[in-house]
Order: C-alpha cells, then sequence, then structure tokens
C-alpha cells in the first residue's frame, strides 16, 4: 500500500472564504437595495435615488439617506400614485417577499467569490 500524506493550506482556505465571504457581502446588499426599492415610496424619486449613491455594499450597508427617510420607514401611509407597491418598512418588504432570490445571489456569489 502506498502512504498518502495530505497537506492543508489553512491560510489558503481561509483567504478563500474571506472572498467568497466578501462576495456574499456586496451582491447581497446591492440586492436589498434593488428589492428594497421596489416597495420604496416614490414622489420624485429622492429618496430611491439616495439607496443607489449612500449604501455601501463592500461594508454591507443598504443606506436609504434623505432627510425623511427614517421617518417615512416607519410612519404614514405610504402614496401608491407613482409606485403602487409602496410600503412601509420597504427593505423588509423586499427581503421578505424575494427570500429565494436573496438566497440564490448570495450562494451564487460566495461560489463565485471562492473562485477568486
Amino acid at each position: 500500500m502506498a502512504n498518502v500524506k495530505i497537506k492543508r493550506d489553512t491560510a489558503r482556505i481561509a483567504r478563500r472564504i474571506e472572498s467568497g465571504a466578501q462576495a456574499v457581502r456586496i451582491a447581497v446588499t446591492e440586492a436589498v437595495v434593488e428589492y428594497g426599492n421596489l416597495y420604496v415610496r416614490q414622489d420624485q424619486g429622492a429618496l430611491k435615488d439616495s439607496a443607489l449613491i449612500a449604501s455601501r455594499p463592500e461594508d454591507g450597508l443598504a443606506i436609504w439617506d434623505t432627510p425623511y427617510a427614517k421617518r417615512v420607514y416607519y410612519l404614514g401611509e405610504p402614496s401608491k400614485d407613482v409606485n403602487p407597491m409602496a410600503s412601509l418598512q420597504w427593505a423588509e418588504k423586499g427581503v421578505k417577499t424575494h427570500r429565494k432570490e436573496l438566497d440564490k445571489v448570495a450562494q451564487n456569489a460566495f461560489t463565485k467569490g471562492m473562485g477568486k
């Protein structure tokens, strides 16, 4: 019988996992913004656009950044004139509604990120 010697490069494995995790962080944050914006209240589009500008996907932060964003996220009745799907807590609504899609985005991003 032949002797087999297996060496594990744990540092390389850890780098690949971290690379996959970073890819997931970016992809999922971008998807949360995209799906959240489907349900954001909309008048002139400033709130929706603010998420595209202020979010920091590399840090995993989806941010809707207007002076009134925090207030209208929790309070009031969203007008459905421009966006008939407008909802309070639009980010949570987007995540709950598109859970399967987000899971696929995460898995694909991790697999792709691990390949680097």
